[in-house]
């Protein structure tokens, strides 16, 4: 059965960049994701901040904007638009829990859709289970 999750640019960037710790775990879920075994609910926020972290980590413009066509083609992921609702939604987050405007949007879609998070980031993780 396929799995519904949503994953922050922490997990992407990650399985992108062999050097980073987690590379192997990262790459797994992203794998996992490619081969259409989870299906990822993502919102469009995540395309921005992977091609921003990969610019940065690389210093290769080629390689963010090639990230940014291969996430947008990927048959196994939603993008989610953030439209007024999304962005109350994840202010609210933001406003009970103090967590940061991008991972708010992340955590707000992972509410909504009732996805698994996956995510490196120890904050947004412990703030995801203080809402449930």
């Amino acid at each position: 059965m396929v799995k519904e999750i949503t994953v922050d640019s922490s997990i992407i960037v990650s399985s992108l960049i062999y050097t980073e710790p987690r590379h192997r775990e990262a790459l797994s879920i992203w794998l996992d994701i490619v081969d259409g075994n989870n299906f990822a609910i993502l919102p469009y926020t995540v395309v921005v901040e992977v091609c921003g972290a990969v610019k940065r980590r690389t210093g290769k413009l080629d390689f963010a904007l090639e990230t940014k066509q291969n996430l947008l083609q990927q048959k196994h992921i939603y993008f989610v638009d953030i439209d007024r609702e999304v962005a109350e939604g994840a202010a609210k987050i933001a406003s009970h829990v103090g967590l940061r405007g991008m991972d708010s949007i992340v955590v707000y879609i992972a509410k909504e859709y009732n996805t698994e998070l996956k995510s490196f980031d120890e904050e947004m993780m412990s703030k995801f289970q203080m809402l449930k």
